[in-house]
């Protein structure tokens, strides 16, 4: 076992060692004979018993069922992924993938799929506390290599989860593995991807006193997943009004999660931006350490608004919000009539004022075109 196993036995996935005795445990609830059922159809109980036996690493279990399962969304729910950026990628470096984030398991589950085909090693991932909804989740997700991110500490233990935290980050990528990471916590709802500087001040605790040497030691590669069709965008969008008119609103995330895998997102577009390693040098005019940070985050913003792949979807409702026609050269009178129906549909499946429902839905779409309209010139 690792010399750090009983510092962050809490939060770390598990071990290879430990991977068949956990899922030898998953066979004996039928709760896991019901998920295996639907995504694996074609495979009776018995067999999914056997080949478990045969299982002892986590990248095996990826490789039998994580990357099959995936496959079968991507063809089920989507118009299939594009990645660009490639060439920014060494398989022999640890990197730390910032990125944004619209969905609660498929983002960094499109990154793992493409790093596995490509022959990479794939990420570990932080995740919510607040998304182990069962038993069965939380072995699932701590045997596809996800490690805990606690949310909602109390403010007194605040610095000692987040020391544990960026150690354990800074452990994985000194020892040579590679983490996928949300540039804030929690998915964007409204649409506007920002990466939050306690974030990156939480990644700096056990970083050295010089900021460009600490983050140097992270190899951040900011990274943008961008869906067509925005996973959940019916369910964030009737949360945020709600909240915004004081009214009552109880999130379920199990549901986020069975939405955002089994709903339609049309075209997947996943892309890299370089590692940005070298452009910190322009940030060492900046002496206050607050704003080096703020001036890190808007770095990193920058890469992953140009490289966010958008769609006909956002330029019609940033045209449709602003009354204009100044990106009609972007879409299609089909394309329009096709997101307007798009609308309709998902309005009549939500609860709340249907003008500002609305609203709100368009703002999910039409954020990321004013964003980059206010990036930094192209690096």
């Amino acid at each position: 076992m690792p010399e750090f196993d009983q510092r962050f036995h809490e939060i770390r996935p598990y071990f290879d060692e430990e991977i068949n005795e956990v899922l030898q445990r998953l066979t004996t609830k039928p709760s896991f004979y019901m998920l295996m059922a639907y995504l694996f159809p074609e495979m009776s109980g018995e067999e999914v018993a056997e080949s478990f036996k045969q299982i002892h690493s986590s990248r095996e279990f990826q490789r039998q069922y994580i990357y099959r399962a995936m496959k079968g969304v991507s063809a089920e729910s989507t118009d299939g992924l594009t990645v660009s950026g490639i060439e920014y990628l060494d398989p022999k470096r640890p990197t730390l993938y910032l990125s944004n984030h619209r969905d609660i398991i498929l983002d960094s589950a499109f990154l793992n799929t493409f790093l596995f085909e490509q022959g990479f090693e794939t990420t570990q991932i932080a995740i919510g506390n607040n998304l182990m909804v069962s038993p069965l989740v939380t072995d699932l997700m701590k045997l596809n290599k996800s490690f805990v991110v606690h949310r909602d500490v109390p403010r007194n233990q605040l610095y000692q989860y987040s020391e544990r935290l960026s150690a354990y980050i800074r452990t994985i990528i000194q020892g040579g593995e590679s983490i996928w990471l949300a540039q804030k916590s929690g998915r964007t709802k409204d649409g506007d991807d920002r990466t939050h500087t306690g974030l990156m001040k939480m990644l700096h605790i056990t970083g050295t006193n010089d900021l460009k040497a600490s983050f140097r030691e992270l190899n951040i590669v900011p990274m943008a997943l961008s869906y067509e069709f925005e996973p959940c965008d019916y369910l964030k969008a009737e949360e945020l009004v709600h909240i915004q008119q004081g009214l009552p609103y109880e999130k379920d995330d199990k549901l986020s999660m069975i939405k955002g895998i089994r709903d339609y997102k049309g075209r997947v577009h996943m892309a890299f931006a370089p590692l940005i390693n070298d452009q910190l040098d322009k940030l060492d005019d900046i002496a206050n350490r607050n704003d080096w940070v703020k001036a890190l985050c808007d770095l990193i913003d920058s890469h992953i608004y140009r490289i966010f792949r958008l769609w006909p979807n956002n330029y019609i409702a940033l045209d449709i919000q602003e009354n204009s026609c100044r990106y009609e050269k972007e879409y299609s009178g089909a394309d329009k009539d096709k997101f307007l129906t798009y609308l309709d549909s998902r309005l009549n499946e939500m609860k709340g004022p249907p003008e500002l429902l609305r609203n709100q839905l368009l703002q999910i779409y039409a954020a990321p075109v004013k964003n980059r309209e206010t990036a930094d010139k192209p690096y």
